[in-house]
């Protein structure tokens, strides 16, 4: 069974980051990445427009390879 991920961005980012779904993006939860949304929390799961956002931005590359990884895909770089 596949994991499931949140897309989230920080205030004025231009790339969304994945945050495992079990973790709440409204506390200062790490990304896949390692990325904390400091000095606020995360985007991306308010609002309609929010929402939107996260799913235009691209995907931060090393989440996308640490989720294939996880997932047992290929590892992108």
């Amino acid at each position: 069974m596949a994991r499931e991920y949140t897309r989230v961005y920080t205030d004025g980012g231009t790339v969304a980051h994945l945050l495992d779904e079990l973790l709440s993006p409204n506390e200062p939860n790490s990304a896949l990445c390692g990325r904390t949304p400091w000095p606020g929390l995360w985007h991306g799961t308010g609002s309609q427009d929010e929402y939107e956002r996260a799913l235009d931005l691209r995907v931060c590359a090393p989440c996308v390879s640490i989720k294939n990884h996880r997932d047992g895909g290929v590892i992108v770089r």
